[in-house]
C-alpha cells in the first residue's frame, strides 16, 4: 500500500478495491484488499503500520507479483530459508510468518484459493537475538552524572525508575500522574505515522494498561518539572506546545514543547555516550529499551518478585519476565538458597 493510500485509509477515506471472488489476483493485490476490507476496522492503527512495514520490506519483494493461487508451500519454505541464510533473526521470521499465515488463511476461508500453502511450513531457526544490554550499577551512576543539565535528564531518570516503554513515557500526560498517591497510570502510547504525524494509540495488550508506583524522589522531580513547564508556557518559551495540544499535556517534551520521537531520543542518547567515551571512559552503546531492561534487572536484584516486576513492565505473563531475565533470576535463586544453609 502506498504512503498516500495508507494516509487516506487512516483518515477514514474509502479506498477499498472491490475484487471478484473468482478473480485470480496477485499477492500484493490481495494484501491491499485484505487490509482495507478486513483489518482496517479491527486492529489498532499501530498494528496496521507494522503490517505495512513487514509486507513491503520483506514479503512483497519475494511474493508480491505472484498469483495468489499459484503460491506453493515449497515457495514459502524457500522464502523463509533464505531469510534465515541471510542472518535474519528468529523473531523477525516469526513476525513475517504470522502476517503471511493470516493473509493466506483468510484467502482460503473465502475460497479464493483451493489449498492453504502455509499448512506444512517449518520455520527455520534463524539468528538468535543478541543478549539485551543492561547497564551495570557503575555504568548507571556514570550515565546519571553525565545527564545533569541535559534536556533528556528527567526522561531518562524516569525510565530507569519505572521501566516503562518508550512510547508510554513520551505519551504520558500530566493528567495520568497522581501526585497524591505517587503513581502513574499507563493508558496510551505515543506513535508516529508514515507521514511523520504524532498520534495516540492504545498500549500493546490489556496487561500494558497498568498503574505504576513511583518513588517519592521521582514524584518530587516530576513536580519540579511541571512547575518549570508551566512557567515556560506562560512566558511563551514553548512555542510548539499548542501545536500538539490534541495529544494532551505531555510530561516529557522537547524544549520547544514538541513531542520526542524514538529517533530523536536515540540520537540524544548517542551524543551522551559519545561525550562519556570522549573522557576515556569505555561506555557501551545504549538505547531507550536498554533503560527498561536496566530497571527490570535492578528490581529483581533488589528482591522484588518476578510477578511484581511483570506487572511493572506490563508483560502478558510472568513466564515472559522470567524468560527475559533468566541471568538475573539464576543469581537471585542462588542467593535465596543460601538462606537455607542454617538448616544443615
Amino acid at each position: 500500500m502506498s504512503t498516500k493510500r495508507f494516509a487516506n485509509l487512516m483518515q477514514g477515506k474509502d479506498t477499498a478495491i472491490v475484487i471478484s471472488r473468482k478473480q485470480d489476483f496477485l499477492v500484493s493485490e490481495w494484501y491491499t484488499y485484505w487490509i482495507e476490507n478486513f483489518k482496517a476496522t479491527t486492529v489498532k492503527k499501530g498494528t496496521l503500520e507494522s503490517y505495512d512495514k513487514i509486507f513491503h520490506l520483506y514479503i512483497e519483494p519475494f511474493l508480491g507479483d505472484r498469483r495468489l493461487s499459484e503460491v506453493t508451500s515449497q515457495e514459502i519454505q524457500v522464502f523463509y530459508n533464505e531469510l534465515a541464510k541471510n542472518d535474519y533473526s528468529k523473531s523477525t521470521i516469526t513476525l513475517i510468518h504470522a502476517l503471511v499465515t493470516n493473509m493466506f488463511r483468510h484467502a482460503y476461508r473465502l475460497e479464493l484459493i483451493q489449498k492453504n500453502p502455509i499448512e506444512h511450513i517449518i520455520l527455520p531457526r534463524g539468528r538468535q537475538k543478541k543478549e539485551r544490554h543492561v547497564l551495570t550499577r557503575e555504568e548507571q551512576e556514570i550515565l546519571l552524572r553525565y545527564l545533569v543539565g541535559n534536556e533528556i535528564e528527567e526522561l531518562v531518570i524516569f525510565a530507569l525508575a519505572t521501566g516503562m516503554r518508550l512510547g508510554e513515557i513520551t505519551g504520558l500526560t500530566w493528567e495520568n500522574v497522581d501526585f497524591e498517591k505517587n503513581e502513574v497510570n499507563v493508558k496510551e502510547i505515543l506513535k508516529k505515522d508514515p507521514n511523520g504525524n504524532f498520534y495516540k494509540d492504545v498500549p500493546k495488550t490489556s496487561k500494558s494498561l497498568r498503574t505504576i508506583p513511583i518513588l517519592p524522589q521521582i514524584a518530587g522531580r516530576l513536580q519540579k518539572l511541571k512547575k518549570f513547564q508551566d512557567r515556560k508556557r506562560l512566558a511563551g518559551r514553548m512555542p510548539r506546545a499548542n501545536e500538539y495540544e490534541a495529544l494532551g499535556r505531555l510530561v516529557f517534551t522537547r524544549p520547544d514543547g514538541s513531542p520526542y520521537s524514538d529517533l530523536q531520543l536515540c540520537r540524544l542518547l548517542k551524543r551522551i555516550v559519545t561525550e562519556i567515551n570522549r573522557d576515556d571512559i569505555a561506555f557501551p552503546k545504549i538505547t531507550p529499551h536498554c533503560l527498561r531492561h536496566t530497571f527490570a534487572t535492578r528490581a529483581l536484584e533488589n528482591g522484588i518478585s518476578a510477578k511484581v516486576v511483570q506487572e511493572f513492565l506490563g508483560h502478558s505473563s510472568v513466564k515472559m519476565t522470567l524468560d527475559l531475565y533468566t541471568h538475573v533470576m539464576h543469581h537471585t535463586k542462588a542467593e535465596e538458597m543460601q538462606k537455607m544453609s542454617e538448616l544443615f
